[in-house]
């Protein structure tokens, strides 16, 4: 959930008669991540009064933000001013810029106060000065901050690749992190957000992590959209039998090509349920050799995709080279890389999912039997 709706969600843990009071809302195109940005208009009620803020939301803040953050929230008050005087009303009072956080540290409670800017966390924090009133409150509230890892796109797919291929196994951060070259650091704080989330638990005796759901967390990263393949070339491939796929996979091996096969061409036959499905490969390297390997032609209909894995993906520490699948043709990515695959290729490849995913559910472990 946004940082702007968990704020508003519910009350604030704040001192007796000091309440937010949302008026309006503003939401400005920027460049960057979202494309827009949202400020509130926001009334701030005292016991001595109230006064009006313009908020702007940052998680995580730091110090070097609130200067730029300062500048644009008066910046964007001097142009809301100037629109509603235009309209015949007189000039108002210039709202006192106020930057919402999900935990302000001391460091930050300091650098908003000697910038001038007022504060507000999810913890209760408020730091408030204007001619009416000056408020310094550290909050006390309990708020666990999301650990920021990305999990289902980046480095952070590596270890659900690695947990989804083996969900009856128990692991340590430790061998998480070497298995995917992540680190330890970084595993644990993807492990941790897996684990809030209730797809990871603590196995019997702290001995480590295993999945709790790993149908919910493959699901979760179908509905999460993320794809694996950043750029995809569409061809027509004039045969798409065993035989002429074993032939093209060939001649990029003798070439020292890394690749990899996906959709249609990464199916066992029992596990085909829909008809007209692409055909795919991730390629690591120049698509021309594989247009002359595979004879592919810019022509419709398209029915082999060449697919790009981002750079986090192009490996076999958890990336689409993990774990692969054999067949007589060359190798295919895992199950779960195929299921998210034929999720986001269109077509009846949503059907083609479906289908594998209650295959995959199917061949789960069930847990052991209790020590009596």
């Amino acid at each position: 959930m946004a940082l702007h709706e968990l704020l508003w969600k519910e009350p604030l843990p704040l001192p007796r008669g000091v309440e937010l009071r949302r008026q309006d809302s503003i939401v400005v195109p920027q460049r960057g991540p979202g494309g827009s940005a949202v400020y509130d208009l926001v009334q701030v009620q005292l016991p001595q009064g109230q006064v009006p803020v313009l908020m702007a939301y940052r998680a995580p803040l730091f110090p070097v933000d609130i200067p730029r953050l300062r500048d644009r929230l008066l910046q964007l008050d001097a142009e809301l001013r100037l629109r509603e005087s235009s309209v015949g009303r007189a000039l108002p009072m210039p709202r006192v810029p106020m930057i919402a956080t999900d935990v302000a540290s001391t460091g930050i409670i300091d650098a908003c106060e000697r910038e001038g800017v007022a504060l507000v966390d999810l913890r209760g924090t408020l730091l408030l000065r204007s001619e009416r009133a000056f408020v310094r409150v550290q909050g006390q509230g309990q708020f666990k901050r999301t650990p920021r890892a990305p999990v289902f796109h980046g480095k952070g797919c590596r270890l659900v690749r690695v947990l989804l291929d083996a969900p009856g196994e128990t692991w340590t951060v430790r061998r998480l992190g070497e298995l995917t070259q992540t680190g330890y650091a970084y595993a644990h704080g993807v492990a941790t957000r897996l684990e809030q989330d209730g797809y990871l638990e603590r196995a019997p005796k702290r001995a480590g992590l295993r999945v709790r759901d790993p149908a919910g967390l493959l699901r979760a990263w179908l509905y999460s959209n993320q794809r694996t393949a950043v750029v995809v070339d569409a061809f027509n491939a004039p045969a798409t039998t065993a035989e002429a796929l074993q032939r093209g996979f060939s001649e990029l091996e003798t070439q020292g090509i890394r690749a990899i096969f996906t959709l249609a061409s990464g199916l066992q036959p029992v596990e085909r349920f829909a008809s007209g499905l692409p055909h795919g490969l991730y390629l690591s390297g120049s698509i021309e050799p594989v247009v002359q390997a595979f004879g592919l032609r810019r022509i419709t209909p398209h029915n082999f995709l060449v697919m790009r894995p981002e750079v986090a993906a192009e490996t076999e520490a958890g990336g689409v080279y993990f774990a692969p699948r054999r067949f007589p043709h060359g190798p295919g990515v895992a199950l779960p890389q195929l299921i998210v695959d034929f999720h986001l290729s269109g077509g009846r490849g949503k059907e083609q999912a479906e289908a594998l995913l209650e295959r995959y559910v199917k061949a789960l472990p069930l847990s052991e039997e209790p020590v009596a």
